[in-house]
């Protein structure tokens, strides 16, 4: 046999799976399965109709799920803003009331140095207050006469009368 007769035998060979398995099903005994029936092909205008409506829903679909995507990320970059400024607000607050009572602490501290300087300066002034007395009463005419009386003759009412006039 030729190359040739080999070709054409097996091009002009019909060999159909669903006849060969009937076949082979009816010679053990199985009922063989109905006839099935092909669907026709589908008209080219409702392909592409098909076809049409598919990829507008996949593009509406895509755009949908793209939006629902930036939607969640614009959401989430509001939720970290918010959280930050909130975070941000709270250090501000923490700072502004450690400051504020910082500085009401430096207040009372220097309320209490300038009370302390009036009463230092009160009491500087009443002593020299009290010098400039004792001065003026020991230059009083009546202190010197009653020191000079008590220094030569000294008695008890000399001693008294000094007292009086120099506020001894």
């Amino acid at each position: 046999m030729e190359k040739r007769e080999i070709d054409e035998q097996l091009k002009s060979l019909s060999f159909d799976m669903d006849e060969e398995i009937d076949d082979r099903n009816e010679r053990r005994g199985r009922k063989a399965a109905p006839p099935r029936h092909a669907h026709t092909p589908m008209d080219p205008s409702h392909a592409i109709i098909l076809a049409a409506i598919i990829i507008v829903g996949g593009l509406w679909g895509g755009k949908l799920l793209y939006d629902y995507i930036q939607e969640q990320r614009i959401k989430a970059a509001f939720n970290e803003a918010a959280a930050y400024m909130q975070q941000t607000m709270q250090q501000a607050e923490q700072d502004t009331r450690r400051a504020q009572a910082e500085m009401q602490q430096r207040m009372a501290v220097e309320e209490e140095a300038r009370e302390q300087r009036r009463a230092e300066q009160l009491v500087q002034l009443q002593a020299e207050q009290a010098r400039a007395d004792q001065e003026k009463r020991f230059k009083s005419s009546q202190c010197q006469f009653w020191w000079q009386q008590n220094d030569q003759n000294p008695s008890q009412r000399t001693m008294k009368k000094k007292a009086e006039a120099c506020g001894e």
